[in-house]
Formats: structure tokens, C-alpha cells, sequence
């Protein structure tokens, strides 16, 4: 009998059943443990299959929950993204609308609620809201009309609101599924900028301190008015105006009191000029006047006149009156040019031919002034070259005693002669050297010259000569040239003792005050000091007084006729006068023939110079005088 299943066995033994029942029914009992192993099988088979069902079903249920997590984080994410997003919109410093295709507001931030408040709009749901804030009607018409050509296209531009105030503006369209929904706005307030815009283009085009035009803007409205004149054939007029003596004022009272005046000369100048005219301001103390369809040119002299009379009346300065004058230069069209620059430039011309007679005056340009500026240009060129060929040669001018007859000393004066055997008169190459900044390099070699000489007295015991040098205000105020004089003293022996220096009466004029020490820091090495041309220009006690003067020279143009003219005789004799009382040596430079000499010596005048007694000489012919004056006193005192 086949092995029945355990199942049946238990169920045979509970009910009893012997083994004879089981052999007697033995096909019957197999089938019940077939029937057994089958339910086994299939409770088996169940089984595992439940298990396999539940072990997916957790895998199921884990990644349900893993997706849920990630479901809410990435709520989270988005909502924290939303929230920043929402929160960017409204901080943004621009003002955002977005309008759905028909026209209505989805979506306004809080900048763009004020932007619409502000500009006085409270009803803002519909886009024609946006274009009511236009200044401009046209500009709104303009911005309609490309969005209604391509409603998906993006613009941007810069428009001013009815408040005055502009905004610069970018839109885009919103799209979604390929399809138009709406359009976003954005504003952002450039009023500032624009103000800060502007305010760089006036100043690129106008003076600081005055508001005035400045050569940007005059060059460009001189050429608009040089193309009106020459449709119109009219007279056009450029004024150059410089003022006299302007640096007097900032040294004496500081720029703020120069700034001051200057402000007021524009107020004075401008209350006289019709509106059509322009006035700029170049720098400095220089401005210019652009006068357009002048009728006449005597309606440009009575002008120039009426400036030169406003500008003289004085200038009230920190509660002191202080008086300048004015030079005036005209260039006109068309006679004169056609170019904006080059009547500017003709104008400055005529200005400085102005200074040149005396200042406070006007001048017109004239075809000979071009020709002077072209010479001083070669000038300028040939010195520079002169300078460091070393063909500038100091040639010495004895000094006399007039009561002695003896040499006493000498004045340098620098002499330029060329390769060629030819020579450029002191008076047009010293000009130009001070007006080109060459007049240092000048004064370095006459500086130079003045101590070699010095130094050879020294050697030769010779230390009663004076020698003289004569600097100009522009040397005089070169502070490096200052510094290589004194150095040159402390490098020397005592030779700053025989060493005077020559100053005009001008440059007292300028300030007092820095003159006075740079005389003073010389005088400590033993330098005098002589006073140039007395007489002839701002001569002044108070300067006598002040400053260490050694002595006075008579300018030449009173010896000239001081025996013909009772005049000049009267102010040479009031000259030497002034210098005996102020205990100061009084020089006769000019001395031209024996009665100018006679009536000199008579009037008690220390010394002379001039070409009635000796000219200008090379060093190697003074130093051969000097050694005859010598031998001839050696020989006398034997």
C-alpha cells in the first residue's frame, strides 16, 4: 500500500480506522492522500504566492511613501520658490503688470500699485490705463500700434509721464503651449539718472563757476552761427576778453574773492548783450563773446567801449574796492575768416595786440597780427634750438661812478647770435621766451655766466665790481629758478655779495607778500636788489618802503630829453631826489651823449650806464677793460 500523507494518517488514527479498512479500501484512502498532497500544494503554492503579493505590495507602499515625500518637499520647494518669487515681485525695484490678451490685469506688484497711485490713476485693471500715464499722447499711439502689428514682439524704450518724470520700460509677451495669454510690463524710475545725465551734458558743455557756455559750446554755436550769417550775408563778431591784472586779485585775496568778481564781471557783461548773443567762458579770467547779424562794425565798437567802461567801475571784495580792466580782441566775419576756431584764434590775436598797447583797451584783427604770431612761432622754434646749441652769449655793459670815472661793475645782457654771423634783437626773442616758458632756461645761463664772471673777480681780488642780471616777473615767481639761484650762492664763495638783481616796477604788482620773502631769502646770501626803469610804470613809495631795495635806475626814456624837455628834467631830478632821501644808490641807465652825462653828474647821480660810454661787450673785451682799468690805477699810484 502506498504511503498515505501524514494529514490522512492523522485523520484515520482519530477516527479509528484499523489497517484491514486501509487495505480493504486502499484505492479509496490513496486518492484521499493524493487529494492531501494536492491541497497541500496548492495551500503551499497559495501561500508563497501570498507572500510574493505582500512583498510587493510593501515595496509598493515604501515607494508610495518615498513618492509622497518627495511630493511634499517638492510642495514645499515650490511653495518656499513661490513665496520667493512673489516676494522678489513685490521688492523689485521696478513696477510689474501683467495684462491678459483682452487687456485686463492678472498680476500687479505693490511698486506697480503705487507707480499707477502716484501718477494719479486708481483705476488700473485695464491696459489703457497704462497708456493714460503717457505725457505724450503720440508715444502711446506709437507703443499701440507695433503691438497691434506683432503683438508677440518685445519692446522697450524710455517715456516721460505726465508728472514730469521718466521711466524706462521693457515689455514681453507671456506665452504658454505656443499660444499668446498675456503681456508683462516692467517700469523702473530713471529721473535721477536722467537728471544726472543731464546735469554731465551741461557740464560738458558749460563753465563751473558762471554757467556759462564753454569752448565745446561756443566752437559749436559759433559754427551754427557762422551757417545762418553766411546764408543771410550778415556781419558776425567774436569778442576775445581777457581781464588786466586778474592774478592781483586771487594772490591778494584768494580765489574766493577772484571766483566772486568773476561771477559778477559775467552779470555785467551779460546785462549789456541782447539775447541772441552768447557769451563763454574759456578759463581763467578769458571769455568770449559771439555777437550775431551785428549791423555795423561801429555797433561792435560801441560795445567793446561799453565793456571796457562797466568792467572799470569797481569790484566790491570782502568789503574792499578793487578795480581791473579789460583787453578786448575782434574777429570778424566774413572779412577776417569763415572758420569758427580760426576767429576765436584771430580774436585772441587782436586781444593780445590790445595787452601790447597798454591793456584796457580794444582791438580789431588785422592781417600784420597773423603774420607776428607766424614770426613768433619760428621765434620759439629757433630758440628752443639756440638754447641747446649754447648760442646765446652774455655780453657785459659797464657801470660807472660818476664820481670817480672808474668801472664799477656791469649788467649782463643776453645777446643771440646765429651760425650764420646774424643776430635776433633782445626784444623779440625775450618776449617770446616769456610767453613760451623758455625765459627759465634764459635766466639759467645769464645766472651762470654771472658767477663764472664773479668767481674770476674773486680769484683776481677784484671784489668791489657789482655784476647785474636781470630777471623778469615770470623768473622771479619760477620757484625751481629761485632754487637754482640760491644753490649756485651756496656752492660759491661769497659771490652772491657782487651779484644785483634787476627787477621792473611791474612786478610789484604782483603779490607783495611771496616778492618780499624770495628778496629777502636772497638778501640773506648777500644779493642786492636794483629797481628797473624807474618811473616809468607803477611806481609807487609804498614798494620803496616795503621791499630791500639797493638801488634806483632811471629809465632811459627821461634821460632822452632831460636836456630839451623840462619835464623829463623834473621827473629825473625828482628821481634821483627820491633815491638820495630813501639812502638808496641812484643808477642813470641810457646815457646817450656828454650833456645827458653832464646833467646826470650835476644832479649828484651815483652811476651810469650807456652807449656814450661804453656798449655791450663780449666777456673776453670787459675782461680786458677791467685788467687796463686796473694796470692804469696801479700805475697812477705809484
Amino acid at each position: 500500500m502506498t504511503e498515505l500523507h501524514k494529514l490522512a494518517k492523522r485523520q484515520l488514527k482519530r477516527f479509528g480506522i484499523d489497517d484491514s479498512l486501509k487495505t480493504e479500501h486502499q484505492d479509496y484512502f490513496a486518492a484521499v492522500s493524493e487529494a492531501y498532497v494536492g491541497y497541500e500544494q496548492d495551500v503551499s503554492t497559495l501561500e508563497r504566492s501570498l507572500f510574493l503579493i505582500s512583498e510587493e505590495l510593501n515595496e509598493r507602499n515604501a515607494l508610495l511613501k518615498n513618492q509622497l515625500g518627495e511630493l511634499s518637499e517638492t510642495k514645499n520647494q515650490l511653495q518656499s520658490s513661490l513665496s520667493v518669487l512673489n516676494a522678489t515681485f513685490d521688492a523689485t525695484g521696478e513696477n510689474i503688470v501683467v495684462y491678459d490678451v483682452d487687456g485686463n490685469v492678472m498680476s500687479i506688484n505693490c511698486m506697480g500699485q503705487t507707480f499707477f497711485l502716484q501718477n494719479g490713476v486708481t483705476e488700473y485693471q485695464r491696459w489703457s490705463a497704462l497708456l493714460s500715464l503717457f505725457k505724450y499722447p503720440n508715444q502711446a499711439v506709437q507703443v499701440k500700434q507695433k503691438l497691434e502689428e506683432d503683438p508677440t514682439r518685445h519692446i522697450n524704450g524710455v517715456i516721460e509721464l505726465s508728472s514730469n518724470r521718466f521711466f524706462e520700460y521693457r515689455s514681453l509677451p507671456q506665452i504658454a503651449d505656443g499660444k499668446l495669454i498675456g503681456r508683462v510690463w516692467c517700469f523702473r524710475d530713471i529721473t535721477q539718472q536722467k537728471e544726472s545725465e543731464d546735469l554731465i551734458q551741461h557740464q560738458a558743455y558749460h563753465d563751473a563757476l558762471t554757467g556759462l557756455p564753454n569752448r565745446n559750446l561756443l566752437l559749436d554755436r559759433v559754427e551754427h552761427a557762422l551757417a545762418l550769417a553766411k546764408r543771410s550775408e550778415q556781419l558776425l563778431a567774436v569778442l576775445f576778453i581777457d581781464l588786466d591784472n586778474f592774478k592781483r586779485v586771487n594772490d591778494t585775496e584768494g580765489h574766493k574773492a577772484g571766483d566772486e568778481l568773476l561771477i559778477e564781471l559775467v552779470q555785467r557783461v551779460k546785462s549789456r548783450l541782447r539775447e541772441q548773443d552768447t557769451l563763454a567762458r574759456l578759463g581763467g579770467d578769458e571769455f568770449v563773446l559771439l555777437l550775431e547779424s551785428v549791423a555795423s562794425k561801429q555797433d561792435i565798437r560801441a560795445l567793446c567801449e561799453e565793456l571796457l567802461a562797466i568792467l572799470t567801475e569797481p569790484f566790491c571784495l570782502s568789503g574792499r574796492q578793487h578795480f581791473v580792466s579789460c583787453s578786448i580782441g575782434v574777429a570778424c566775419f566774413p572779412q577776417d575768416d569763415n572758420s569758427a576756431e580760426h576767429l576765436i584764434l584771430k580774436a585772441d590775436m587782436a586781444m593780445y595786440q590790445a595787452k601790447a598797447q597798454g591793456k584796457n583797451n580794444y582791438q580789431f584783427y588785422d592781417q600784420s597780427l597773423e603774420q607776428q604770431a607766424m614770426l613768433q612761432v619760428k621765434v620759439e622754434r629757433e630758440l628752443r634750438e639756440a638754447l641747446q646749441a649754447d648760442e646765446l652769449e652774455p655780453y657785459f655793459q659797464p657801470k660807472i661812478d660818476l664820481s670817480t670815472g672808474e668801472i664799477i661793475g656791469a649788467e649782463i645782457l643776453m645777446r643771440w647770435f646765429k651760425p650764420d654771423g646774424s643776430s635776433v634783437p633782445p626784444d623779440i626773442f625775450i618776449p617770446v621766451a616769456e610767453t613760451t616758458g623758455l625765459i627759465s632756461q634764459v635766466g639759467k645761463k645769464a645766472i651762470d655766466s654771472a658767477f663764472e664772471c664773479i668767481s674770476q673777480w674773486q680769484s683776481q681780488g677784484l671784489s668791489h665790481l657789482k655784476l647785474a642780471i636781470n630777471l623778469s616777473i615770470i623768473e622771479f615767481q619760477d620757484a625751481e629758478l629761485i632754487r637754482y639761484l640760491l644753490s649756485k650762492c651756496d656752492e660759491s664763495n661769497e659771490c652772491g655779495s657782487q651779484l644785483i638783481i634787476e627787477l621792473t616796477e611791474s612786478i610789484f604788482m604782483e603779490n607783495k607778500e611771496v616778492i618780499s620773502r624770495t628778496m629777502e631769502q636772497l638778501r640773506t646770501r648777500g644779493i642786492a636788489f636794483a629797481l628797473d626803469d624807474f618811473g616809468k610804470g607803477y611806481s609807487s613809495f609804498s614798494y620803496l618802503q616795503i621791499l630791500p631795495i639797493d638801488y634806483l635806475k632811471i629809465d632811459k626814456a627821461f634821460l632822452q630829453g632831460v636836456t630839451t624837455n623840462k619835464q623829463s628834467a623834473a621827473i629825473t631830478r625828482t628821481i634821483i631826489d627820491i633815491g638820495h632821501n630813501l639812502e638808496l644808490s641812484v643808477i642813470a641807465e641810457g646815457v646817450e651823449d656828454q650833456a645827458t652825462l653832464d646833467y646826470v653828474m650835476r644832479e649828484r647821480c651815483q652811476s651810469a650806464q650807456g652807449y656814450f660810454l661804453y656798449k655791450p661787450m663780449p666777456r673776453n673785451d670787459f675782461n680786458t677793460l677791467i685788467n687796463q682799468e686796473c694796470q692804469q690805477s696801479a700805475a697812477g699810484s705809484q
